[in-house]
């Protein structure tokens, strides 16, 4: 008997993210599937409500809001900061992700989106922020969580993440990724 989608269960999927007009934003296939612990809120809730008691192999397409999906888009999160705030040593380009403390000091992740002279202009918001998007999920595979998956809330194959601390509000930690696998 297959294995159905629910709480703290291993979910492997491949997927597909287009904007309205049908263009490709995002995809995972079945040989870098997306694989996540069901329930925790790592993936959007429209899916994750699309597959709780599905089964591998489930397809289905599912609208997301900008609301739902990666939130709307917020300009106060744009933000121009002197390159001192950046690591020393640490070349900065457009694109590259970063960890900072939000004005309620809680860490935030924010991408470069422009490098001119000694101003870097950061963008707190996801890139598909105010977007509607389209998913087009498949089940690639449903298990059974190991203790250790449900005590960490992450698969055993995702990238662990690792943020170095600068001691200082404001200023930027580089965020450090490795396999677990």
């Amino acid at each position: 008997m297959a294995i159905t989608i629910e709480n703290d269960r291993v979910v492997r999927l491949a997927y597909r993210i287009t904007d309205k007009e049908g263009r490709l934003l995002e995809e995972k296939t079945p040989e870098h599937p997306y694989e996540y612990l069901h329930g925790r809120g790592l993936i959007n809730a429209p899916v994750e409500r699309a597959l709780e008691g599905k089964t591998s192999g489930f397809r289905v397409d599912v609208f997301v809001s900008p609301r739902e999906a990666y939130g709307e888009y917020d300009a106060s999160l744009v933000a121009e900061m002197p390159r001192g705030s950046f690591p020393a040593g640490v070349e900065v380009t457009v694109g590259q992700r970063f960890n900072t403390l939000d004005r309620q000091g809680r860490t935030i992740t924010v991408r470069v989106i422009e490098v001119e002279g000694d101003v870097v202009t950061v963008d707190g918001n996801h890139p598909l922020a105010g977007l509607e998007v389209f998913f087009e999920v498949r089940v690639l595979d449903v298990r059974e969580a190991t203790e250790a998956e449900v005590r960490t809330g992450k698969p055993a194959s995702t990238v662990v993440t690792a943020t170095s601390s600068f001691g200082e509000p404001g200023k930027i930690a580089v965020k450090v990724r490795r396999k677990t696998h």
